[in-house]
């Protein structure tokens, strides 16, 4: 017959032995297996429960380019007229009388006060140099100078060498800026949006065939790189314009618009 003291000691044995399977028991990491749905765990080498994502998870994700051509409706120029005097009042007066016959001839040309901004007004004085017999050069009187200069929009391309030519005639000594773009770019827009669609989707069945799958329906489609100020290059070719003004060629426009489409594959 045991002991008390003998029966005490055996049941602590076994609750100890329980207590540490159940620590055992406790540290192992959980491993779940199989291809379940979202969320699913999946067991790693190390022993670390990992997310396994499905089918609906996999997909291509291409960026395709599309470029549209349209020839250009709208000039955009930049003219004005720089006075100088001994003073300040000769140079600015000089240059409103000159400034005023230069914006008649603009409206006499029918440009419109909503297409002719003043863009820069500005004062300033140069100090000349005198040539000295000690070869130095001393300071020479103050001369001032007046700049006025416009922002013009000619919204018929053809008459943009007779405008430039009335302009220089009407006393114009600065010149430049000449560029062009097309009133309404929508279209233009279009057309390089549906080009790039067509082009992300040529892409993303090339690399489909690569990797032996199918596309599937498009997940996403973003469009980047363009927004609201559309990517505009002037491109080689050129038309002539016709009457006997300034020979000015406004080329071609071509706009580009970039799109990101992810495709599902199956």
């Amino acid at each position: 017959m045991f002991s008390r003291k003998t029966l005490y000691s055996g049941l602590l044995i076994l609750v100890a032995m329980a207590f540490a399977a159940g620590c055992t028991a406790a540290a192992a990491p959980t491993v779940a297996l199989g291809g379940g749905g979202p969320g699913s765990a999946a067991a790693q080498p190390n022993g670390i429960t990992a997310q396994v994502g499905t089918a609906t998870d996999r997909g291509i994700t291409v960026v395709g380019v599309g470029t549209a051509n349209g020839t250009p409706d709208v000039a955009h120029i930049t003219v004005g007229i720089e006075t100088q005097g001994t003073s300040v009042q000769q140079a600015v007066d000089d240059n409103k009388t000159k400034m005023t016959a230069l914006l008649s001839a603009l409206k006499a040309l029918n440009i419109a006060d909503k297409d002719i901004q003043t863009t820069n007004y500005s004062v300033y004085s140069q100090n000349d140099s005198v040539p000295s017999p000690a070869g130095k050069g001393d300071n020479g009187p103050l001369t001032y100078h007046v700049s006025n200069q416009v922002d013009v929009t000619v919204r018929d391309v053809s008459k943009l060498g007779d405008v430039l030519d009335k302009v220089v005639a009407a006393g114009a000594n600065n010149i430049y800026g000449v560029n062009f773009s097309v009133d309404d770019s929508s279209k233009l827009q279009a057309d390089a949006r549906t080009k790039a669609f067509a082009d992300a989707k040529a892409r993303a069945q090339s690399l489909a065939q690569l990797a032996g799958v199918s596309l599937g329906d498009v997940v996403s489609v973003s469009e980047f790189g363009s927004g609201s100020s559309p990517i505009m290059d002037m491109k080689s070719a050129a038309v002539g314009l016709g009457g006997g003004g300034a020979p000015i060629q406004p080329g071609d426009l071509a706009m580009s618009m970039n799109v990101q489409v992810t495709f599902a594959i199956k």
